[in-house]
């Protein structure tokens, strides 16, 4: 018990609590949890500065080898595509693993689309 106490004393020296809320923020600024200053509406973004903008925006390339060439099935996903490429909080890996995820739901149900003639055959 003393020795738990004791511990707990000897981190409670070495840790240095903010005085104030200016040191407060200043230790928050530094671990990164506010943002620095001046205001860089780009700041965290150095991924990003990487990729061409024509990538957020131009995603069918990712349909071509699963989805069929027409059909309400490609409406829907071509749907899909505009929808992510006019979301800028997302990034490219996020976009297209959100495609990803449409396209293992559409292989898990083809037998059923199939059978409602919405996914062709001779497409894939």
């Amino acid at each position: 018990m003393w020795k738990v106490l004791q511990s707990r004393e000897l981190k409670l020296l070495v840790i240095n609590t903010p005085q104030n809320i200016f040191q407060e923020m200043i230790e928050w600024t530094e671990k990164g949890m506010i943002w620095k200053f001046p205001i860089n509406n780009e700041q965290d973004m150095e991924e990003e500065e990487k990729i061409h903008f024509s990538e957020h925006i131009f995603l069918e390339h990712n349909l071509k080898h699963w989805c069929p060439e027409k059909g309400p099935l490609r409406h829907f996903m071509e749907l899909v595509c505009i929808g992510l490429s006019k979301n800028p909080y997302m990034s490219v890996n996020e976009k297209i693993e959100h495609i990803a995820w449409y396209r293992n739901y559409f292989e898990d149900k083809r037998e059923m689309l199939k059978d409602y003639k919405l996914f062709n055959t001779e497409a894939n």
